[in-house]
């Protein structure tokens, strides 16, 4: 039976038997026996890595226990996992319910003809004081009207 946690350094696969925790205010490690549970932001070591772990320069490491022995599992843990495992099983697992999606759009009536959209009507604006030679010619614009289509 493998044991059911394991140490947090990067490809250790030993049994964790302490826990170390960072107090980052007073720059202190504290290495003491296994947490009964895991803890977000604290590690797990195994026999070799408790020993050999090393805390940043201006760090100070208290070791709470000096000889750390591997937890037998737990008949407890076991038996409590066992029975978690034995009542899920036992209960009805609900048939698949189709994914329900929520469409919101704007109410438009697509069934409606379309309207036109209006034209929009540019005029010409006299430039005013600048006298240019173009001026004075008379320019190719044609009138368009909405009637046109």
């Amino acid at each position: 039976m493998s044991p059911i946690r394991h140490c947090s350094r990067g490809a250790c696969k030993n049994p964790a038997v302490a826990t170390m925790t960072y107090d980052y205010k007073q720059a202190t490690a504290v290495i003491g026996p296994l947490s009964p549970v895991p803890l977000p932001g604290a590690f797990d070591l195994c026999v070799d890595h408790a020993h050999s772990v090393t805390v940043p320069v201006g760090w100070q490491m208290i070791r709470l226990k000096t000889e750390f022995e591997p937890v037998p599992p737990s008949t407890d843990d076991l038996t409590a996992l066992a029975d978690a495992i034995r009542e899920a099983s036992r209960k009805e697992v609900p048939p698949p319910k189709p994914a329900q999606r929520e469409i919101r759009r704007t109410a438009v009536d697509i069934s409606a003809t379309p309207r036109p959209r209006p034209r929009p009507r540019f005029s010409v604006v006299d430039g005013g004081g600048e006298e240019d030679s173009d001026a004075n010619q008379p320019h190719n614009l044609t009138p368009v009207s909405d009637e046109e289509g």
